[in-house]
């Protein structure tokens, strides 16, 4: 219950600030079109979208633990965290608060990439569900 209410404040500070979640979900995508681009000016399969989409996915989240560290450097910075450790919130709390309001995001980034990358040609086949279903456990890490 405590991780949970933890969890909403840091949805809410999330939330304050549309630009990093716009860059945090948009970003790959930009990132798929551009080499995307790129693939289609060279002769080479070098960027081939079976290929290129696991990875971008997985860039994704990258940067998704990183707007986590900046979550946690604010919290850290405004001595919120400080105020945090004299309430009776374990260590798994924290970890479940940082973790809950990022989850979706995550889950938002794969699946918004994954529909840029069938509109830029993926074949639908058991490789996508596959990555796809890697890709969750990863996004929980």
């Amino acid at each position: 219950m405590k991780a949970l209410t933890f969890a909403v404040r840091n949805s809410k500070e999330i939330l304050r600030e549309p630009l990093n979640l716009a860059l945090g979900i948009g970003f790959p995508v930009v990132v798929l079109l551009l080499l995307s681009m790129i693939q289609a000016n060279i002769p080479v399969e070098l960027f081939a979208i079976d290929n290129l989409i696991p990875g971008i996915a997985v860039f994704g989240l990258a940067f998704i633990s990183t707007f986590s560290g900046m979550l946690i450097a604010t919290d850290r910075g405004t001595s919120f965290l400080m105020r945090l450790f004299t309430t009776p919130l374990t260590a798994s709390d924290y970890i479940m608060g940082y973790t809950l309001p990022l989850l979706p995001m995550a889950v938002l980034q794969i699946v918004i990439s994954y529909i840029a990358a069938f509109f830029l040609g993926l074949a639908i086949n058991l490789n996508v569900l596959v990555s796809i279903v890697v890709l969750i456990p990863a996004a929980i890490m």
